[in-house]
């Protein structure tokens, strides 16, 4: 069966995290959640319209921000800061790239996903080459 799963995390549900966790609860499974940004890319034009100092700062607020909006996901679940991974690219590569470090079985993605549909195509390279099996649900 499945022994490690990650979850792509949707930042705006609540609910859909509850899910995962229970799915990984009913496989008797270890759980991990993923967040793919484009913190980099964003780093890059704040550096190149507000120049470095304040791009750095801009950034830094981004950051913060994701951190928060994460511990207020994170409040009241059994989840440790150490199953939860913020990685940076192309979200279907980030996932992709994070499932295989973490040698996952199961990617989980709930449809309200914003990326759904680019990271459940099986047409795609990525799906063509991964070694886990996905899961959507809503």
């Amino acid at each position: 069966m499945y022994s490690k799963i990650l979850y792509a995390l949707d930042l705006d549900s609540k609910p859909h995290l509850h899910k995962a966790l229970a799915i990984a609860v009913q496989l008797n499974a270890e759980l991990y959640v993923g967040y793919a940004t484009y913190m980099g890319e964003d780093y890059t034009d704040d550096e190149i319209y507000f120049g470095k100092a304040d791009g750095d700062k801009v950034v830094d607020s981004k950051k913060k921000e994701l951190e928060n909006k994460l511990e207020a996901l994170l409040l009241g679940t059994e989840l440790s800061k150490e199953h939860v991974y913020v990685v940076d690219g192309p979200v279907g590569k980030a996932i992709d790239h994070l499932a295989q470090t973490l040698s996952v079985e199961l990617v989980l993605i709930a449809k309200s996903h914003h990326h759904f549909s680019l990271l459940i195509k099986p047409d795609t390279l990525i799906r063509y080459t991964s070694h886990y099996d996905l899961l959507s649900f809503n």
